[in-house]
């Protein structure tokens, strides 16, 4: 049997459909819990506090993920997103182990990717202190309170935002549904890269 003729029996199978909405809805809660602990810590910060071995570990369960999401098979996904849920739960145990305290949640952190240096943002005064204090105790690190960054952003770009507001509304994602490329490429010329 050919892998089309494969993906074919599948996309008609209603085991094989359950079983991916099983694997989508536990692929979400890993998301959701890759999202807390990078609220909760910053996950650039996460990734650079871990010792190297736990990070070269988590990395490869990333790795068995990704491919187990290319190959679309549900149990393989279940099994992977299970397992990168307990690298996600042990690299927040490690960060926290090491004494290193939760952001509060007016404290933005991320990485600058060209320069390697860790940014944080306070969104008021009483986290501005915080983020100076976070900024000596992890260098290389800078901080910007929200205003210094919106004084930074010409005003032009403030009126083109409204202009898209006024012709496109407010957007908003309600819910996320996951799309069976399988099905959607059925619709589309064939071509190899698409099998």
């Amino acid at each position: 049997m050919s892998n089309l003729e494969y993906r074919m029996k599948n996309i008609r199978d209603e085991a094989f459909k359950k079983k991916k909405e099983e694997s989508n809805a536990i692929y979400s809660k890993m998301l959701k819990h890759k999202a807390e602990a990078s609220a909760r810590y910053g996950w650039d910060r996460i990734m650079e506090i871990v010792s190297p071995d736990l990070r070269k570990r988590f990395f490869r369960q990333q790795q068995l993920l990704t491919n187990s999401l290319l190959e679309n098979d549900p149990d393989e996904i279940i099994k992977q997103s299970e397992g990168m849920m307990r690298g996600i739960t042990a690299l927040v145990e490690y960060v926290s182990e090491q004494g290193f305290e939760e952001l509060d949640p007016n404290i933005w952190i991320t990485k600058h990717h060209k320069l390697g240096v860790q940014i944080l943002i306070a969104l008021d005064r009483d986290a501005l202190a915080k983020c100076a204090a976070i900024c000596q105790a992890e260098p290389p690190s800078l901080y910007f309170s929200i205003n210094e960054i919106f004084c930074m952003v010409p005003e032009d770009t403030f009126d083109l935002k409204k202009k898209f507001k006024e012709s496109f509304g407010d957007v908003r994602i309600i819910s996320r549904k996951p799309i069976d490329i399988d099905k959607e490429s059925q619709n589309f010329i064939e071509d190899e890269i698409l099998y």
